[in-house]
């Protein structure tokens, strides 16, 4: 992660959660998908890498109820300073690369069951080391799981801010290659969330700069993307859209 995305993170963490909640079954929605494609148990030593405040992860926690906490990974400070504090939770303030290489070690002994990365594996520069090195910390039924937005999304952004998205964004096939060629059995399946938004609530989150994709713009940029935006859903108070995501699930083949 460069040293601009994570003052990204560091500048969005006070107000983070507020861009998420709008809709909570959105997220508990989506934190029963993680747990179910991950096919997660109480016993499950699991890690939630690029955790951010913990939104999610809190979320499947409460699910599952591990018997040991589940560790939340990020290099950002003010996210995990956001993190609950709770006996389910246990914040580890490092990088995907540093678990990876063992740079920075596990606070607990023995193999992970189960590693997700919700939407943070694009952040990663060495994406296929860094899920070698995240497969090696597998148990013998250990899963993995990325969750990754397509390449193209029906977001209701702004021309240059779409382009820019897909411009930088992975390919799931890729990851999935990376995945396969990481040891592990992998596929890719697709789940779809509705989304339901005031157009005003969303234009603040334009102005926040919810997605790392639009910090890369001067705030004149961004002010004239607003603007285009403004325009082109004029007359739709409340925004209703299907948010894709990639599901790329790897899984420690039998020995």
């Amino acid at each position: 992660m460069t040293d601009r995305i994570t003052e990204h993170y560091g500048r969005l963490a006070a107000t983070y959660d507020d861009h998420w909640t709008y809709d909570p079954e959105y997220v508990r929605a989506f934190a029963r998908a993680i747990t179910g494609a991950l096919r997660l148990h109480p016993s499950d030593a699991i890690a939630d890498v690029g955790c951010g405040t913990g939104l999610y992860t809190r979320r499947l926690a409460e699910d599952v109820q591990p018997t040991r906490p589940v560790l939340c990974v990020d290099p950002v400070p003010a996210m995990l300073d956001r993190v609950p504090v709770s006996p389910l939770l246990r914040p580890l303030l490092a990088t995907a690369e540093d678990v990876a290489s063992g740079h920075v070690a596990l606070p607990h002994p023995g193999p992970l069951d189960a590693v997700v990365l919700k939407e943070s594996l694009h952040h990663v520069s060495d994406r296929p080391g860094t899920l070698r090195g995240l497969a090696g910390l597998l148990s013998d039924h250990g899963r993995l799981l990325v969750v990754m937005l397509p390449r193209t999304i029906p977001h209701p952004l702004f021309p240059a801010a779409h382009e820019r998205f897909e411009a930088l964004q992975p390919d799931p096939a890729e990851i999935e290659a990376a995945v396969a060629d990481a040891g592990l059995r992998a596929a890719t399946s697709y789940r779809t969330f509705h989304v339901a938004i005031e157009r005003e609530r969303y234009v603040h989150m334009l102005e926040s700069r919810y997605m790392s994709v639009l910090d890369g713009f001067s705030a004149d940029e961004l002010a004239e993307g607003v603007a285009q935006f403004r325009h082109a859903y004029r007359e739709q108070p409340v925004l209703r859209f299907d948010d894709h995501f990639a599901f790329v699930t790897g899984w420690v083949p039998p020995a």
